[in-house]
Parts: structure tokens; sequence; C-alpha cells
């Protein structure tokens, strides 16, 4: 799977590095939620965002979107927050709810990306 440099991939590796911090490294407020499931919501965009910068990067570039290359990234990005945040945070846990928002946004992403492209 070749990565293209351009915009688009530039803003997922800045969108990448801020999801990261978010998820594991910021403390979760102690503040409730605006509406019941916020957080599957939030996780829904966080990824959707991701994956979509990432199809963008290669529309960009008039290249195959590698479908499976990014499914595969969402997933282990998805496993591997929620373990982390259950692993090594004390205001967050790991939730499969969380992950499925996850693959969910993941999933609409791509198929935004199939239907522009």
């Amino acid at each position: 799977m070749k990565f293209y440099i351009n915009k688009f991939s530039l803003l997922a590796i800045v969108w990448f590095i801020a999801g990261i911090y978010s998820l594991i490294f910021k403390e979760a407020g102690n503040t409730p939620p605006p509406f019941p499931h916020f957080d599957k919501v939030a996780h829904f965009a966080l990824f959707f965002a991701q994956i979509w910068l990432l199809a963008k990067s290669y529309i960009h570039e008039k290249a195959k979107i590698p479908y499976l290359g990014l499914l595969i990234f969402a997933l282990l990005f998805a496993v591997g927050s929620e373990w982390a945040q259950a692993t090594f945070t004390t205001t967050r846990e790991g939730s499969i709810g969380d992950g499925i928002a996850d693959m969910l946004g993941t999933g609409v992403a791509l198929w935004v990306a199939s239907k522009i492209r």
C-alpha cells in the first residue's frame, strides 16, 4: 500500500496525533456529556474523519483507494486505542461499544469515498 504525501495525508497525520492525544493522554473531564452516548458520536466522528482524510489522499492523487488496508488500519487503531484506554488511563475505559462506533465511522467514510470516487 503506497502512502502519498499531500495536504490530505498531512492532515490525516495531524488528526491521528490529535486522536491519540484525546483518546489516551487527555484525562476525561468531570462534566457530564451534552447528551447520552456522546462518546459514541465522538468515536464515530474521529474515525470517520481519519479514514476519510486517508481515502481523500488517494482520491487527490487519482490512485486506487486501498479499502482493505484502510479497514485493517482502522481496526488496529480501534482495538489498540480501546486497549490503551483500559490499560494506561485512570479516567477512561476501553469499551466494545466505542470500538463498534469507531468501525461504523470507518465504514461510512469508506462508503462515502467509494461514492465520490
